[in-house]
């Protein structure tokens, strides 16, 4: 007999889009197509002395734009026509104050010391020094009233011509000097001088247009310069931090280019596709990812993808290490491999964390050689490849199939001792080398190590959530007896604690025969009913015998509504203990649309008009098979439970009854579940159930030779 092969979970399309997403992303970082490749910028360093490899003449932009520009600041801005309107308006200004210094010169009332503080107290723009307070005063009346005709006269031709603020002094000081212009007395010049500092004001006023003018003619008028450098001339020292100049004279001498290279696009992408390529092979051939593995795909590729861009962006600032800091080994790069290893196979994880490891060191060597992001040499490369790819592997086999956050603890530390003693190896056949060196090397690996952890665990967690993939450790967590929600339920609702475990049992075992998630399927019967820990008496289950139902004397509605609220006190519940959404999904969908039928139909019995709406959940109907199942499993354990007879035709056909029920009211209609799944799940309740609430042989009573053996105190007989 000819046996088919199965369908394998990734499919060839699957395994070729997920190589071409890669390629895609592993080109671009490699060929020159993004501005940081071969571009350097004003202040990085030079690696090494760089000569002119021929001889070579130019027009240099960048000094003839510099001289231009000389040129134009050395232009003074010319000024606008004069506003005679400033001028008007600081002369009236000057006319009133003399006016109130001729009121005050003119009190008999005041004494000299007064009128001085008087004058001193007078709202002026620029406050009079004492000299000039004192020569106003001393001036007799003719001779101030000439003065202040002449001070008015003075402040228009100080005005007359455009003035800035920083020349006032000095045009002060010319006016004054012209012997025309000088007062007759010591304090009539004293007291000019004073005035006109306090009431000359600028009246400059810049024509844009003018200047712009000038400016451009003086740029005009300076001639390109030109630069020469003969064949080995030096452009740059080692060591020299470059400027404007050096990355000119380094691009025209053909140090390093602008221009488009299709040689080096063909080779860095040659380099990517065949990275790509190994994985997406290995991926169909090797099928390491349980089904459905789109989402985890997906996972993988964006997170080698973002190692890799980080490892490009990073690297230009971290080398070449010249000081040995050895900050380019503490880039977390073995986090690829320890993502992959969560998801899919420890094969597969392997594959990447070599395949990642040495890409990475590829994207570094491909960087721009002058810009600070070249290697020292070829053996810094090979150490920096391997160090990544021993880091990876550590990580991806410390991590696969972790069921404890742990794990991730002992990963950081595996990754730290792989990457660190990569690092000793070359230390010691490297040179030169001080022994300070151990310290950084066990600085970055360390770093290596807690930061590739912290992102995996990270992208596990948070990540694997916001794409919907369900992570066996995360489950298995939730799981938990001591997990402290389930340990509330046991404690303050032990009955439907209890009811919980026997429904996801119950739920498991029917999910594993339709390929459904049967341990997602457990962990949401156990915390599907959590919202019952807000009134746990409310609930049948809860409640002991000798105790009276809260709900006598209730109106049903209000019963059902007490009974309605476990479901958002649930929700409630499961984001205080930041449950996942697929776990939360439970809560609601587990009752659907459906009505609280007791109190539902105990309310029509009474022959009042009944609105269904205040009796029904707000859903959702279930969304998907696992709490379709999760639906099924709470009404067949509970109604078997509550119903007295036990027997299989009774089970059987209880079971039936809550499957029609179900399928006729519409609830299973947006969940993907089907028919012939449906049977199974039937079937499969039915086994579990007439297994748990199976009938018991009836022991016969004790004999008298019990009886008598037990009054003499011997021990009683146990039965083989």
């Amino acid at each position: 007999m000819i046996r088919r092969r199965p369908t394998p979970v990734v499919s060839r399309k699957a395994a070729a889009l997920f190589a071409a997403a890669l390629a895609l992303c592993a080109t671009a970082l490699v060929v020159p197509l993004f501005s940081f490749d071969n571009a350097l910028e004003e202040g990085d360093i030079a690696t090494r002395t760089i000569a002119s490899p021929r001889e070579r003449q130019f027009e240099s932009a960048v000094l003839t734009e510099a001289a231009r520009d000389a040129a134009a600041k050395k232009v003074p801005d010319v000024p606008l026509p004069v506003d005679a309107a400033i001028a008007d308006q600081q002369v009236d200004k000057l006319k009133t104050f003399l006016d109130q210094v001729r009121t005050i010169r003119n009190r008999a009332d005041l004494n000299t010391p007064q009128k001085l503080e008087q004058i001193g107290s007078l709202a002026v723009p620029v406050a009079l020094t004492n000299a000039g307070r004192n020569a106003l005063l001393s001036m007799d009346s003719p001779t101030f009233e000439r003065f202040a005709t002449a001070v008015q006269q003075a402040l228009r031709d100080v005005l007359s011509r455009p003035l800035q603020q920083a020349d006032i002094q000095s045009r002060i000081d010319e006016y004054l000097g012209t012997p025309a212009n000088t007062p007759p007395t010591a304090a009539e010049l004293n007291a000019l001088g004073a005035v006109l500092r306090a009431y000359v004001a600028p009246n400059f006023q810049v024509d844009a247009a003018a200047t712009q003018r000038k400016r451009d003619d003086a740029r005009a008028n300076v001639a390109p310069l030109v630069r020469t450098f003969s064949s080995g001339q030096v452009i740059v020292t080692e060591g020299k931090h470059l400027d404007a100049q050096d990355i000119e004279a380094l691009k025209a001498t053909g140090v390093i280019g602008d221009r488009f290279d299709f040689y080096s696009v063909g080779g860095g992408a040659l380099f990517a596709v065949g990275f790509a390529a190994l994985l997406g092979i290995y991926a169909y051939l090797v099928q390491p990812f349980p089904a459905p593995p789109g989402r985890r795909m997906v996972l993988i590729a964006g997170s080698v993808a973002l190692v890799l861009l980080g490892v490009r962006i990073a690297l230009p600032l971290l080398t070449p290490d010249s000081a040995h800091h050895y900050y380019e080994f503490a880039l977390p790069v073995a986090a690829a491999a320890m993502i992959a290893s969560s998801f899919a196979d420890l094969s597969f994880a392997a594959v990447v964390a070599v395949a990642v490891g040495l890409f990475a060191a590829f994207v570094g060597a491909t960087g721009p050689e002058l810009a600070g992001s070249s290697y020292v040499g070829s053996l810094q490369a090979l150490e920096l490849g391997i160090a990544y790819a021993a880091g990876g592997l550590a990580g991806a086999a410390t991590i696969h199939r972790a069921e404890r956050m742990g794990r991730y603890a002992m990963a950081a530390v595996a990754v730290a001792l792989a990457t660190g003693g990569v690092m000793a190896a070359f230390w010691l056949i490297g040179f030169p080398r001080d022994n300070v060196d151990l310290a950084w090397i066990a600085l970055a690996a360390a770093t290596h190590g807690g930061a590739a952890a912290v992102i995996s665990v990270g992208v596990f967690v948070l990540l694997s959530l916001a794409f919907g993939v369900t992570t066996r450790l995360q489950l298995l967590e939730l799981g938990h007896a001591e997990h402290p929600l389930l340990r509330r339920l046991q404690d303050e609702a032990p009955g439907t604690y209890h009811h919980s475990m026997l429904v996801g049992a119950l739920a498991e075992r029917a999910a594993g025969r339709i390929g459904a998630d049967g341990l997602l399927v457990r962990v949401g019967s156990y915390y599907h009913d959590i919202g019952k820990l807000g009134q746990p008496h409310y609930f049948i289950e809860n409640m002991l015998d000798d105790v009276v139902s809260p709900h006598n004397g209730l109106e049903p509605a209000t019963s059902a509504g007490a009974i309605r609220d476990h479901v958002t006190n649930g929700l409630e519940l499961a984001r205080k203990y930041h449950l996942p959404s697929v776990v939360r999904d439970f809560i609601p969908e587990h009752h659907g649309t459906r009505l609280v039928t007791f109190f539902y139909r105990q309310a029509v019995q009474t022959g009042e008009a009944v609105d269904p709406a205040a009796f029904r959940y707000g859903g959702p109907r279930p969304q998907t098979k696992e709490t379709a199942v999760v639906m099924l499993a709470d009404s067949c354990e509970a109604i078997v439970r509550a119903h007295q007879d036990d027997s299989r035709p009774t089970i059987e056909e209880l079971i039936d009854g809550v499957f029609a029920e179900r399928l006729a009211e519409g609830q299973l209609d947006e969940s993907d579940i089907t028919m012939r799944e449906l049977q199974e799940v039937a079937a499969s309740f039915k086994a579990t159930l007439r297994a748990v609430y199976h009938p018991r042989v009836p022991y016969p009573g004790p004999t008298a030779d019990e009886i008598a053996g037990l009054a003499r105190g011997e021990p009683s007989i146990v039965p083989r």
